[in-house]
């Protein structure tokens, strides 16, 4: 069959590429779904809510422990963030990086790989810390509470389109690495 020889082509070139070639993959997709996101987000009057990508490698980067690789990428997309949605400076490099260090300490408990329903809870969970977090941060500087309903709707968005793409956020720890070995 020569699709099924075309999908293992695919993940060999996969599974064999190291975390550089992944960890720029990644870049380049947070990148584009941020591009992507400055155009109009209605379709026929219909709003939706756009992902918060960076939270993608935030936690998919997480779960190999901490690096400074993906570290310096989630800084520098928090800080195009806080630019484009006029936040304060440091804001959602901060949201970025306690979801990736949440991640990575997760991760390091657990047995992320091999168990699915854990892996399922703890992204849910970490989204919700990460959409929790920016709702305080966002309440705390607006001096009310900031309407959650959009909040939620971009955590169920990124939620679910994480869902579909996560292979493409691990970088690839095989089994009996420490976590935090240089990527």
């Amino acid at each position: 069959m020569p699709g099924s020889f075309l999908t293992r082509r695919r993940q060999s070139l996969w599974a064999k590429s190291g975390p550089t070639p992944r960890l720029l993959f990644g870049s380049f997709l947070i990148a584009t779904v941020g591009l992507f996101g400055l155009t109009r987000n209605d379709i026929f009057g219909l709003s939706f809510a756009w992902p918060h990508a960076a939270l993608w490698g935030a936690v998919g980067w997480g779960r190999v422990g901490l690096s400074i690789r993906p570290m310096i990428i989630l800084i520098i997309f928090g800080g195009i963030q806080d630019v484009i949605f006029h936040a304060p400076m440091g804001s959602f490099e901060v949201v970025n990086l306690l979801t990736y260090a949440a991640s990575t300490a997760i991760s390091s408990e657990f047995d992320i790989t091999n168990e699915p329903l854990i892996a399922i809870a703890a992204t849910v969970l970490l989204f919700a810390g990460a959409f929790l977090v920016l709702w305080i941060m966002a309440s705390t500087l607006e001096d009310h509470p900031v309407r959650i309903l959009p909040l939620i709707a971009a955590m169920l968005t990124t939620g679910l389109l994480y869902a579909l793409i996560h292979k493409v956020f691990d970088l690839g720890r095989r089994p009996g690495e420490t976590p935090g070995q240089a990527i």
